[in-house]
């Protein structure tokens, strides 16, 4: 990781991320509206709206899911290096690649780009949330489109791969584009609003060759990646729209069985009681019967009893609690958890906005999930955290 990439995490990183937030969530209800309005005329009866304004209405739909396509992407990108955002679990290479593929050459239908795949049919599956997955290689396959000129080639290969002594697949897309700058200048297409083209020079679009975008994509890439315990890297050969050197962009994900394997289980000592901490006693019974079969739940109403509890009851396996208390909650008391928590997991489940989440991330916080969510995916995000803090 990058000295440059280091100073993302800080203050700087937050505030950006809060503002892609606010901002996609502040244009995603006029949105809605637009394309809701439009396809009410392309629903009408024949007859009702003539031929012209149905086309009319037609082009307002595909602008209205471009534009929202473009700001879930933004928003996505504002929260990817934190790993709670995923709910991970084994995902195929092999089905993983060919929906990806699939779903490139249906968007990029008129471009006469040939697509290429090899995937042997014996990879393990790797460990990763299955729609960040398809958002992650879209992406790279997006980006190859852009780059390729029409008869193109985009190559999407997969092998198994150790990193580190960890057993993992790696994904390359390859492509016959006009390439990246070569060495350490490659890196800076994975900063923050970098794009490595004359933006002045072309067109907007998601599958258009010479399309440029925001400089939000690969750094998404790297954030999902990193967030699942791997890595993203580029290949550039050099950057020549005459001779089309092409590149390579890779991901390495680690394999669903390495990374059971490094978790914890219930042998061994490993503490396996979980306090939460919620003033409702149907959440607090909810949580106690979906969780039970995996943890001790252990149940506090109030901030008092609940801080009581976490340092005399110990070992935790983690905590889920809900911040917003009558007495004595907040972000002073998720602190005062995360302060103590050692190996345990501190996991915020509130009703709060996902503007929020960065706040009780500052308190120190491993995850923030907001109400209502499925048990299943808290029981997933706890361990996710309890193997990222081992």
């Amino acid at each position: 990781m990058s000295s440059r990439d280091d100073a993302q995490g800080g203050a700087g990183q937050a505030e950006v991320s809060e503002v892609l937030m606010r901002l996609g969530h502040e244009i995603k209800t006029p949105l809605v509206a637009i394309k809701g309005y439009a396809e009410l005329l392309l629903d009408r009866p024949e007859g009702e709206v003539d031929e012209r304004t149905r086309e009319w209405a037609r082009r307002i739909a595909s602008a209205a899911n471009r534009l929202a396509s473009l700001f879930r992407r933004v928003t996505a990108e504002a929260h990817t290096r934190s790993p709670w955002t995923y709910v991970p679990r084994p995902v195929a290479p092999g089905g993983w690649v060919a929906w990806c593929v699939g779903e490139a050459r249906t968007l990029a239908a008129a471009r006469r780009l040939e697509w290429v795949t090899d995937v042997p049919a014996d990879l393990p599956p790797v460990w990763i949330d299955p729609e960040a997955g398809r958002d992650l290689l879209l992406e790279l396959l997006q980006n190859a489109a852009r780059a390729t000129p029409d008869g193109g080639t985009i190559r999407v290969r997969a092998a198994a791969e150790e990193r580190d002594g960890r057993a993992g697949v790696r994904i390359t897309v390859e492509d016959t584009g006009v390439g990246l700058p070569g060495g350490a200048a490659a890196e800076r297409c994975f900063d923050r609003f970098v794009v490595l083209s004359d933006v002045m020079g072309h067109h907007s679009g998601e599958f258009e060759f010479g399309a440029a975008g925001l400089g939000l994509g690969l750094p998404m890439v790297r954030g999902v990646a990193r967030a699942h315990e791997g890595e993203a890297w580029v290949e550039g050969r050099g950057h020549d729209p005459g001779g089309l050197p092409g590149a390579a962009a890779h991901v390495w994900i680690p394999t669903a069985a390495s990374v059971e394997a490094e978790g914890p289980s219930p042998e061994g000592g490993v503490p396996r009681r979980l306090l939460v901490i919620d003033p409702s006693p149907e959440v607090q019974g909810l949580l106690a019967s979906s969780l039970g079969g995996e943890y001790e739940v252990v149940a506090a109403a109030r901030a008092d009893q609940g801080l009581r509890l976490w340092a005399q009851e110990g070992p935790w396996a983690g905590c889920v609690v809900e911040p917003r208390l009558p007495e004595g909650g907040g972000v002073d008391l998720v602190r005062e958890l995360a302060g103590s928590a050692g190996s345990a997991a501190v996991l915020v489940y509130t009703t709060a906005g996902p503007g929020e989440a960065e706040a009780w991330r500052g308190a120190g916080a491993d995850g923030c999930v907001p109400k209502p969510a499925r048990a299943r995916a808290i029981l997933q995000r706890l361990e996710t955290l309890r193997r990222s803090k081992r």
